[in-house]
């Protein structure tokens, strides 16, 4: 799969950014070897569950590790802690094996950034602290590289002054996300530098001791 270049800004952007992430994990499951996803509008609906984390529908391990990480995601939103801690470290058992699968780095972001969200709701910050970073070692995703990660969890650790752990995580995250470098698409590679004024811009508020001003980090 090759990395979308999209950037937003706003709280509808958001949404609509998430809407799009769903979208390409919903592509990237019609590349499954084998797989019925797309061979009928009954299948294509199937796929979009999935995607959209909807376990019931998953026939084997990989549909299901596609699943997971909406799933868990869901889970939480909805108060489910204890469901939602269950299918993260499901999700983070099963990974090691999909190394290779696009969806690696996707994966290794969601259940470690619900493991954190959890354990800092219980007061764990150390905990929190460790998956946060754990959330961004990967080489990303075709969604991470155009979308970036879930910042959430980075502002509420910054809230709590450990500016020293989310600045690590931001230089993690510019290795995929903010890297125009790296790029060789000329929108991807302009889209990507702004990523990185964005970062920058991140990095000194953090430096000066205060939270990003921006909905991504609330």
């Amino acid at each position: 799969m090759k990395s979308l270049s999209v950037s937003y800004q706003t709280a509808t952007d958001i949404k609509h950014g998430q809407a799009l992430f769903t979208l390409l994990v919903f592509i990237g499951l019609l590349t499954i070897t084998g797989s019925t996803l797309g061979d009928s509008p009954e299948e294509n609906t199937r796929g979009m569950k999935l995607a959209e984390g909807d376990l019931s529908v998953a026939t084997n391990e990989i549909e299901r590790f596609y699943a997971l990480g909406n799933a868990a995601r869901n889970a939480l939103k909805e108060g489910k802690v204890k469901e939602a801690k269950a299918l993260a470290k499901e999700l983070a058992r099963v990974t090691p094996k999909y190394r290779g699968n696009w969806n690696y780095g996707n994966a290794v972001a969601n259940a470690n950034q619900i493991l954190g969200q959890i354990a800092l709701s219980k007061g764990d910050l150390e905990e929190a602290k460790k998956h946060l970073l754990a959330s961004a070692n990967s080489k990303g995703s075709p969604q991470l590289n155009s979308f970036g990660p879930n910042f959430k969890l980075a502002g509420k650790l910054a809230e709590k002054g450990e500016y020293r752990t989310v600045l690590q995580f931001l230089a993690q995250v510019k290795m995929f996300w903010a890297n125009p470098n790296d790029r060789r698409e000329a929108n991807s590679k302009h889209v990507a530098g702004m990523h990185l004024q964005q970062l920058d811009s991140w990095r000194k508020q953090l430096q000066a001791g205060k939270v990003p001003d921006h909905p991504r980090w609330r």
